[in-house]
Formats: structure tokens, sequence, C-alpha cells
């Protein structure tokens, strides 16, 4: 992680000189924006997804999935409302542990007997899976992994961020299109059992 270093005490500043009226006070709130901003900057970018994730298994997380669906699923016809919310559950259905490596500009993801390894420069990635294939692609936005993945039923967009503590990964997913008149928005958290 990077620091950042004030040279000067914030004590020895006298009040005279941060008169909320005076020139010195916005330059001063300037400077301290500025600082705060590269140093959140920093910890952004060496905040690494590197490690074995195992899934947290929260309750709630599951619940807000199934709400999400169902309120997808609300207005369709009743005789393939059950079948449809049964695909979305499935297909949405979080894998239960993953290993990421983060070289930066490359991200490799293992689970469920697959391995994949995508570039973070936002070109495209074509990934091949038992559902077909694919257009990926990958970059990194205010400290975040942003993956989206276009295939020719629809669409799926993951925002990866890590915990101030490194400790948990973050998943916010959302999934569009295809015969989806609505996207299904929802939210999955895994732990670091490891580091690599």
């Amino acid at each position: 992680m990077k620091s950042i270093t004030m040279n000067m005490p914030l004590s020895s500043i006298s009040a005279r000189q941060f008169r909320p009226n005076g020139s010195r006070w916005l330059t001063a709130c300037t400077a301290f924006c500025i600082i705060v901003g590269f140093a959140q900057q920093g910890v952004a970018q060496d905040a690494s997804l590197t490690g074995d994730w195992v899934l947290s298994k929260d309750a709630n997380e599951q619940a807000q999935r199934y709400k999400a669906i169902d309120q997808v699923v609300q207005g369709m016809n009743g005789l393939i409302r059950g079948r449809a919310r049964e695909m979305l559950r499935e297909k949405t259905t979080p894998q239960p542990s993953m290993v990421l490596t983060d070289e930066g500009d490359r991200i490799t993801m293992s689970g469920n007997n697959r391995r994949v390894t995508f570039t973070t420069d936002g070109s495209p990635n074509r990934v091949q899976s038992e559902r077909g294939t694919a257009t990926l692609r990958a970059k990194r936005q205010n400290g975040k992994l942003v993956v989206t993945s276009q295939a020719k039923n629809g669409t799926q967009k993951t925002v990866y961020s890590l915990s101030e503590d490194g400790m948990n990964l973050v998943l916010d997913t959302t999934v569009s299109g295809g015969k989806l008149k609505k996207p299904i928005r929802f939210r999955t958290t895994y732990k670091k059992t490891s580091s690599k």
C-alpha cells in the first residue's frame, strides 16, 4: 500500500491561515482533497484480487437474488413462469469457490473445472463454455474490476471489488437481455482463504 507523508503537521498551522473567507482556506482544502484522492487511488491500484476465494453462503444474498428473479418472472405467462424461475436461479447460482491470479493487465480465474485468462484493457476475449461462445471484456475502473460477458442470449456484467481489509471479494452482477424484460441484479460475497 502506498502512503503519503505530509511534512507539515496540522498543529503547526495557525487558525488565522485557515480563515473560512480567505484564499488560504480554499487552497488548503483543495490540497487536502488532492492528497486524499491520490492516497485512495494508490490503495485501489495496489489492491490485488489474487487468492483462493470461497463463497460466504450468506442467506440474505441468496434471498435477494431469488427476489430479483421473482420480480423479473412475475409478468410472464403462468405456464412458463415456474420453469423460467428455475432456469434463472440455476444460471445465477454462484460457484462455491474460485482461484484468482491478478497480474495487473491480465486475470486468470479458475473454478468448477474451468480456467479462463483475459486481459484487463477492455479488449474482447473469446471464451467457450457449456452454454456456448461469449465475448468477454474486462477493465479496471476506480479500483474495481468490471467484467462484461456478451453472448447471443444476453449480457452479464460483474463488478469485482475488495473490502477494505482485502479479505472479502464482492461481486455485483447484472444480467440483462435475451427474453428478460428488465435486468436481474444481485450481490455475491466470497471470503479469502489464502493468498497465492
